[in-house]
């Protein structure tokens, strides 16, 4: 056993004391003996000093050993089997009574061993010592591996829940759409809708067939990436353009809700290498996600500037915001913070996790912060001005998450 063994031996004879430390001397153990004559001064020990073991005398003063494995029962130790932290230490138990009934009652209550005095050697004694702390130790292992088990297990059913959630969205999302262009197609069959009431109707279709290929695209850019089959092509392009061009596709469901779209291009003439179909999708992506969940006449805006090496755009909304217990798995596949609101909303909830694997590509992070909910929320994406490389399949890169505006975490 590495390093020496730490012992509190409790016992309130002198000449019992010196016997078992004799004992074990003769033993050879490698060990660090504190010494108390008590119940109440042993419990006080433990408090303030971590040991391996207690080799405990069954009668102390005003208590025997059963009353004092209690005691340190009641006292949080909970001896042996929970853990060598803190203070829950295998027992020992000296006795000078040899009573079968008594060493049941002794191991029920927690301590490891029982010996009896009069036949006490230093090869028993150093073959009980060794037995409790393997005995702790197993328990102890027993005890962890319990608790990983138990934790894979509660992920892999939130992970279930959550893909189960994901379907019964995907369901609606893809039936809304098409249940209205069905209806408004059985209607310009009919003949019986005149100018306006047709343009209508090829509006709404127009309009719905869009939508049903944004979701199945989103979902193929999943595949995509989970695949790696998803690959950039990179070229150099002004930031300008990107944010330009990102913020026309968006400017029309802006307006509808009266909301404030704000654009900071920064220092003109910035350029950065990247994939600018990718890179507006991923400006795209955050600007509607922002315009959905800000009432009307909210306020958006987006900036982007040079920070040394890298180009950092940032999309500020005066929407739902995010909770703090949301907050960590915003980027996340199948991850939605509530399913009513993203109904209410629409949409997949794949928006952000194809942000964040985009930006990963191209070596960069993507972070989320928010005061919580109702406060609004903050995405900010760093990519490289021009990246070392880029990756060909799913980064490994991990994205960050802030509780407060100044914090910062390194790529």
């Amino acid at each position: 056993m590495p390093g020496p063994i730490k012992v509190l031996l409790v016992d309130d004879d002198d000449v019992d004391r010196q016997a078992v430390r004799r004992a074990l001397r003769q033993a050879g153990v490698d060990l660090e003996i504190d010494e108390r004559t008590d119940r109440e001064s042993a419990i006080a020990a433990l408090a303030t000093t971590a040991y391996d073991c207690i080799l405990l005398d069954y009668q102390l003063p005003g208590a025997t050993g059963l009353e004092t494995l209690k005691a340190l029962r009641a006292a949080g130790h909970n001896v042996p089997v929970i853990t060598l932290t803190g203070h829950d230490v295998p027992v020992i138990t000296l006795t000078g009574y040899g009573d079968e009934e008594l060493a049941v009652e002794l191991m029920k209550a927690g301590a490891a061993d029982y010996l009896t005095k009069n036949s006490l050697s230093p090869e028993r004694l150093e073959r009980s010592l060794r037995y409790a702390l393997a005995l702790h130790r197993a328990e102890h292992e027993r005890t962890l591996l319990l608790a990983r088990e138990q934790q894979a297990r509660q992920e892999a059913q939130a992970a279930n829940r959550a893909k189960d959630e994901f379907l019964a969205t995907l369901s609606h999302e893809l039936r809304t759409p098409l249940n209205a262009i069905l209806g408004w197609a059985k209607l310009l069959a009919t003949g019986n809708l005149d100018e306006a009431g047709t343009k209508r109707a090829i509006e709404i279709i127009d309009r719905n067939t869009r939508l049903q290929a944004q979701l199945i695209e989103d979902l193929l850019d999943i595949s995509r990436v989970i695949s790696g089959k998803l690959r950039l092509d990179v070229r150099e392009v002004p930031v300008r353009t990107v944010l330009e061009a990102a913020l026309d596709s968006v400017r029309h469901a802006a307006e509808a809700k009266r909301i404030t779209l704000t654009c900071d291009a920064g220092t003109e003439g910035t350029s950065l290498l990247c994939d600018p179909a990718r890179l507006q999708q991923v400006v795209w992506n955050l600007l509607s996600n922002a315009i959905k969940f800000t009432p009307e006449e909210g306020q958006v805006t987006v900036k982007a500037r040079r920070v040394l090496d890298d180009v950092v755009i940032t999309v500020v909304d005066t929407g739902a915001g995010i909770s703090p217990e949301f907050l960590p798995y915003v980027f996340e596949r199948f991850r939605q913070q509530d399913g009513a609101t993203t109904r209410r909303h629409g949409g997949l909830g794949l928006g952000l996790a194809i942000v964040r694997h985009l930006i990963e590509l191209h070596g960069g992070k993507v972070e989320a912060w928010s005061a919580g909910a109702g406060a609004g929320a903050t995405f900010t994406v760093t990519v490289p001005v021009t990246p070392v490389h880029i990756a060909s399949g799913e980064a490994d890169v991990q994205p960050t998450y802030s509780s407060s505006p100044t914090a910062s975490v390194t790529r």
